[in-house]
């Protein structure tokens, strides 16, 4: 039987490292039986390499849902797959935004997927990383903050507002959600990973994923080794986030100043090393989900009387806006958006003096223009 990989995150669980392995070697896994499909429609914001975006993305129209344009794009979507079925008996998607989209918005898309591939004889596997939940919220709130390179962040809470009344947390109950998953696709079909290097092979997502799909990475395969996605240390987030309120600059100005935070994001992380719970909020805010992440790991990872993660807390420093690093990653910033102004400027007046020496050089030999 045919079978479809649906990647579906969690968010921020090395999803842009697997949709890059996917993009880059498609020709390998095309001749191993595999295919990581491109759809010619497009998502504003969304990645080409987000291919799984069609199952997830509501359809609005002056403001209006439109139900029937979604079911349309599914089928559309899951058409193209089933003709991929034709050459290649393995077809991936991935997509991090299907988890929290099925828990909101778009809670139809597992009988709608359930049907399909019943209807078409094809078996469906999911694939899902799970992040400890505190660090799962701290990390997505940081990204929320940071905003996307091609759409501004209007995030301006502070974390302890945030966290007061965190919308996200629906996307945190991962045994309600994957027993809702287990009873379309039956649990032998439901493969549940933790987020942590120390569990994946030679600490490599991307050798872990493959190998959950059949595959074995090799000195074949195309890696960069780059994180796609970096979050932003505590320090940075700050400055953000008070950028974000900024209401009188304007987009260019506002991605120039996100790159310059960026670039000294890694020197910012590795001075002040920092969560946004405190070690007590995270043991308190970890013992909720305690006994549901343990049934995970004894039903999905067949692994009794053990916890899903790791719940020793000493370790944790909370970040606090007084720490007596945030002054060093302001002067950083400073001279990081100065410095980049200037030689943007000193580019653009090599350039015009390039040009006024053109003009001037006319000026003295006007016969020898004349005549070319």
């Amino acid at each position: 039987m045919k079978t479809l990989y649906l990647h579906v995150g969690t968010p921020k669980t090395g999803t842009c490292a697997i949709q890059e392995l996917c993009t880059l070697n498609q020709g390998l896994l095309n001749s191993q039986g595999y295919c990581y499909p491109e759809f010619t429609y497009s998502y504003p914001g969304f990645g080409k390499r987000r291919n799984a975006v069609f199952l997830q993305r509501p359809i609005w129209k002056d403001g209006v849902r439109q139900p029937e344009q979604e079911k349309q794009r599914f089928l559309e979507g899951m058409d193209i797959i089933r003709k991929h079925f034709e050459t290649y008996d393995n077809v991936i998607l991935s997509d991090e935004g299907v988890w929290g989209s099925s828990c909101e918005n778009r809670k139809s898309i597992w009988p709608e997927l359930k049907e399909y591939s019943d209807a078409h004889q094809f078996s469906v596997k999911i694939i899902v990383y799970l992040r400890r939940q505190d660090l799962f919220i701290d990390s997505f709130w940081r990204q929320r903050v940071k905003g996307s390179r091609n759409k501004r962040s209007k995030i301006v809470l502070s974390w302890d507002e945030y966290v007061k009344d965190c919308p996200e947390t629906s996307y945190l109950d991962y045994y309600a959600e994957l027993e809702k998953l287990s009873s379309f696709f039956g649990k032998k079909n439901i493969i549940v990973r933790r987020f942590d290097r120390n569990y994946f092979p030679n600490g490599m997502i991307q050798a872990d994923f493959l190998e959950l799909i059949g595959l074995k990475l090799t000195d074949e395969y195309v890696i960069t080794h780059q994180s796609v996605n970096v979050s932003m240390s505590g320090n940075i987030c700050e400055i953000k986030r008070v950028i974000n309120l900024l209401p009188d600059i304007t987009d260019s100005e506002y991605f120039f100043l996100r790159k310059n935070l960026i670039d000294i994001n890694g020197v910012s992380g590795s001075e002040y090393k920092s969560n946004m719970f405190s070690a007590q909020e995270t043991e308190a805010f970890m013992e909720t989900y305690r006994q549901d992440n343990r049934k995970i790991a004894e039903e999905y990872l067949n692994e009794k009387d053990t916890d899903l993660f790791d719940m020793d807390f000493s370790g944790i420093c909370k970040w606090e806006k007084g720490n007596p690093y945030l002054l060093d990653d302001i002067i950083r910033f400073a001279t990081a958006t100065n410095l980049n102004i200037l030689r943007k400027m000193g580019k653009e007046n090599a350039a015009l003096r390039q040009e006024l020496d053109g003009l001037k050089s006319k000026l003295r030999h006007p016969f020898r223009t004349f005549i070319r």
